[in-house]
């Protein structure tokens, strides 16, 4: 969009919705598929790692269970028991994955380990033997080093093995169900390692996957509407220019009435000279002719030269210089009307707007107010600034508006006039709105005439 079609509909710059969807999409995706790839591979190693424990709850339990000699938990002192319980142990020694056994007796001690050094220690702080002694299973993993150990039976630990699984097994009596001791083990499940490891790959590759499946299947979307978007845009911009300059053209043409009239009213006067009266105001009428003329002519010239203009920028515009000019070039007119008229004093207040399009909305301001004074008044203009805003004030002493008419002043095709067009105020409130600024109706001084305030922003560094 030009930059003048900007300015004038106070929008921001084009958004380059792509881009900015690319970028926050993407981070969004990648933290929601980083987080939930996290998460489910969390429960995924920890659900697989909890069936490996539960299998080995369902082995030590038939194993010890068969013989009995789970009993030696309870009875250590018991010689048989404690064979039958040492000879289940030899089965332990030879599995493969465990690194390190411990039996533990209700009461926390270990009454049997694979590391006969561990045999008869006691561990006051264990809360996963705790657990266990409790019924729960418990199954965790970590890592152990000679510099640094967790738990106080990870002693020695770090010579065997860094990455282990431990498992706390309750070990229950048969036919009551309670808590005899519990069987820890320290394993290196390879096996069951790397098919997590391959379990993990895969499931982040799908995140990997779906994550880019989405960004691809949104971004496309977003790049649809984006390029419709954009079309769109260029076809409002066209449509803006075209309409600003049906706008400038509607000014000119509704001031364009008033040199007409002039130049009628002039034409007549020298019709009735020719019929024999005096010709001594035939140069006063014929200069009142050339001037009419040459004054609609700069109009039309001024409303061509903006329909051609590739920008229409708002730039700093003196409130002061626009109110003088337009006074200037209806200066005929109300000396015809016999209208006094009172230029404004203030002349530092700058605005932002388009000069030509500004010069047109007051000028049409100015026909208005003559046309509401027939018989004669004044016109006075005035100037102010105020929290960031330029005034300009038009006040005249015409017949004014009607209250039940106020609010309907500014309706395009409303006209207060007998074959009034009812376009210039209408189209002087929709140009100020364009620039951020406004237009006001008030009751004149003394509830006499017509009081017009134009409001617009005050231009930067004036």
């Amino acid at each position: 969009m030009p930059l003048f079609q900007a300015a004038l509909l106070g929008a921001e710059p084009a958004l380059n919705l792509k881009r900015r969807f690319a970028v926050r999409s993407l981070v969004t995706i990648l933290a929601i598929a980083l987080g939930l790839g996290w998460l489910l591979s969390h429960m995924l190693a920890q659900r697989m790692l909890q069936r490996e424990g539960e299998v080995t709850m369902e082995f030590i339990q038939n194993l010890l269970g068969t013989d009995q000699s789970a009993r030696f938990l309870r009875e250590p002192e018991n010689a048989e028991l404690k064979q039958r319980f040492l000879t289940s142990m030899e089965h332990i020694k030879g599995m493969r994955e465990p690194v390190r056994a411990n039996a533990y007796r209700a009461d926390g001690t270990v009454l049997w380990s694979t590391d006969p050094a561990l045999i008869g220690r006691r561990y006051p702080v264990n809360d996963e033997l705790d657990d266990a002694l409790r019924g729960a299973l418990v199954v965790h993993s970590g890592r152990v080093s000679d510099e640094q150990t967790s738990k106080a039976e990870h002693e020695g630990l770090a010579r065997l093995t860094s990455y282990f699984v431990e498992s706390y097994i309750p070990v229950r009596d048969l036919a009551s169900g309670e808590v005899m001791g519990v069987m820890e083990f320290y394993k290196v499940p390879l096996q069951l390692n790397d098919t997590i490891q391959q379990a993990l790959l895969q499931l982040w590759a799908a995140c990997a996957a779906s994550a880019g499946l989405l960004f691809m299947a949104l971004y496309w979307t977003v790049a649809r509407a984006d390029t419709v978007l954009r079309a769109q845009q260029r076809q409002l911009a066209e449509a803006q220019s075209l309409m600003t300059a049906v706008d400038l053209a509607g000014a000119v043409a509704h001031n364009l009435r008033n040199p007409l009239a002039t130049v009628r009213v002039s034409a007549e006067m020298l019709q009735l000279q020719a019929d024999g009266g005096s010709a001594a105001d035939v140069p006063e009428y014929c200069s009142d002719i050339t001037q009419a003329v040459d004054r609609a002519d700069r109009w039309i010239t001024e409303l061509v030269r903006v329909s051609q203009a590739q920008h229409l920028q708002q730039e700093p515009v003196s409130l002061h210089t626009v109110a003088c000019s337009c006074l200037e070039e209806m200066a005929s007119e109300m000396k015809r009307c016999g209208v006094a008229w009172t230029a404004p004093a203030v002349d530092t207040v700058h605005v932002l707007a388009h000069p030509a399009m500004l010069r047109q909305v007051v000028l049409s301001l100015v026909a208005n107010a003559l046309e509401a004074m027939p018989d004669g008044g004044s016109l006075r203009l005035d100037i102010r600034d105020q929290a960031g805003l330029g005034i300009l004030h038009i006040a005249d002493t015409g017949h004014g508006v009607q209250p039940a008419q106020a609010g309907q002043v500014f309706r395009p095709f409303f006209s207060t006039k007998s074959g009034g067009l009812g376009i210039g105020l209408a189209l002087a409130r929709r140009m100020l709105g364009q620039w951020g600024g406004a237009i006001h109706l008030h009751p004149g001084a003394g509830g006499k005439g017509t009081l017009v305030e134009l409001t617009l922003p005050l231009a930067p560094h004036h």
